[in-house]
């Protein structure tokens, strides 16, 4: 907030956004300040490089997951999409301020010390009625299962979308779109292979589209763009080992490429 105060206005926004998402972080873990504790000293004047240090504090925060005590497993899908959201916010600040090959040289969210390779894998999806998003995960040994289920899903969802995009919008549009198709199945792919080689597929032949959801396919294409990068951070923080790894590194890869379409991923809501 304080770099924020002193920073010019292009550098003062990104500042802004990381310093709001930082503050629901600290809330969300716990982290209280007390009397006897000394003052975090303020930044006096503003200057790339404070920036830059705090953006390399950030980014090296969200690589790894706090430890959430089991009866407080509810915690960990919000801590996870943090960890995604403030590191696109600290390369926002950086970018701000310096050239992209600093921003680069951040480290990704979720992708160091994943445990070990070969870990306990990811399960079959038992009951379908989970893939509905409003239903409860009541066990929560089956929250790995469903969360990657649920990232399928809403990937097939997109897909399915999109080829109704291509087929009814302009041929000049089609190639974009086909190119789009192609990028996402390859990431689809990625998200199956963390899943047993038996499970069954849960791509379905046809998605219900709302009324008048035909003339309305590029709001629910950018819809459904959201609500694949949000289950598919919620299934990052949920898989444990080499499966994370791989979601993690999905996501991420996900996220990239929608900023580069112009596109700006939000995982967190001020009013969560």
């Amino acid at each position: 907030d304080a770099l924020a105060a002193l920073a010019d206005s292009d550098s003062a926004g990104a500042l802004s956004e990381l310093s709001a998402t930082l503050a629901h972080g600290s809330k969300l873990v716990g982290q209280l300040s007390f009397e006897d504790q000394p003052v975090v000293p303020l930044a006096q004047s503003f200057s790339p490089e404070a920036v830059s240090k705090l953006a390399e504090q950030v980014a090296q925060l969200s690589t790894r997951m706090p430890p959430v005590p089991e009866e407080q497993a509810p915690l960990a899908p919000a801590l996870t999409q943090l960890a995604f959201q403030t590191n696109l916010e600290a390369r926002s600040a950086l970018r701000a301020v310096a050239k992209q090959e600093s921003v680069d040289q951040l480290p990704a969210p979720l992708l160091s010390g994943q445990g070990e390779p070969e870990g306990e894998p990811v399960g079959c999806l038992r009951d379908h009625k989970l893939l509905n998003a409003e239903t409860p995960i009541a066990d929560p040994a089956l929250h790995d299962d469903v969360r990657v289920a649920r990232a399928l899903d809403r990937g097939y969802a997109l897909d399915y979308i999109l080829q109704l995009q291509a087929a009814r919008g302009a041929n000049a549009d089609a190639a974009q779109i086909e190119e789009r198709r192609t990028t996402l199945n390859a990431e689809l792919r990625k998200v199956r292979s963390v899943l047993p080689g038996d499970c069954a597929d849960l791509r379905q032949p046809a998605y219900v589209l709302p009324e008048d959801g035909l003339e309305e396919l590029g709001s629910l294409a950018a819809e459904a763009e959201a609500d694949f990068v949000q289950a598919l951070a919620l299934a990052s923080g949920a898989a444990r080992d080499s499966a994370q790894g791989t979601l993690a590194e999905t996501t991420w890869q996900v996220l990239l490429e929608q900023r580069q379409r112009g596109l700006d991923p939000e995982l967190l809501n001020a009013s969560e």
